[in-house]
């Protein structure tokens, strides 16, 4: 069924070309939280160990740029199949946005603080909401069938790994209260799960 074109009311590159800003905006300002070392006597053995207090914000930017690429990748073969863009569709995408802006900020507070059960709880929550956001989005274009029905192997590996990792990150916001170290653990398994079919994309059948 094709879509009424009046319902057609976005430009497909103007819009997409924006979303890429707007994410590769949230995807540099996360760098800006793990900040240089301020001490008074500047020697090696000081630098070590301010250098070593940096060493969980830094795991923790590699996990949340990795789980936003993961994201921009799964978008792109969004964009990349789509028909057109409706203004429901275009809200569902700033909802995406809106979600992906707090990233830095739970980026930040969980592996700042990452014995604290309720800053890694935020995070993880977080990331809960960016994945169900895409999913919902998906959903949303699946339904108004703004993109073609796929019987892909590597669509099919992305789908699933996309709903096990929303289980996964329902299980981490249960642990935060726990055990907020395996927490932390369990979300940074989401962007590794998420390499998988990119990696491998070349073996599955089209």
């Amino acid at each position: 069924m094709e879509i009424k074109k009046e319902f057609l009311k976005i430009e497909k590159e103007r819009f997409v070309t924006f979303m890429d800003a707007l994410m590769a905006i949230i995807m540099t300002i996360m760098v800006l939280e793990i900040k240089i070392p301020a001490v008074e006597t500047f020697t090696d053995e000081t630098l070590r160990q301010e250098l070593h207090k940096a060493i969980t914000p830094l795991i923790g930017f590699l996990v949340s740029f990795g789980t936003l690429t993961s994201i921009w990748i799964s978008h792109n073969d969004l964009m990349k199949d789509i028909h057109g863009i409706t203004k429901q569709f275009a809200l569902l995408n700033f909802l995406l946005i809106l979600v992906s802006a707090l990233v830095p900020f739970s980026t930040a507070l969980a592996w700042g603080y990452s014995t604290t059960s309720l800053a890694v709880f935020i995070y993880a929550l977080n990331i809960f909401l960016l994945s169900a956001a895409f999913a919902v989005l998906y959903g949303f274009a699946m339904s108004k069938k703004l993109i073609p029905v796929t019987t892909s192997q590597y669509m099919r590996v992305k789908r699933i790994i996309g709903v096990s990792g929303l289980v996964l990150l329902v299980i981490a916001m249960f642990f935060s209260f726990l055990n907020p170290g395996f927490s932390l653990f369990l979300t940074a398994l989401i962007p590794l799960s998420h390499t998988i079919p990119i990696v491998f994309a070349y073996k599955f059948k089209s």
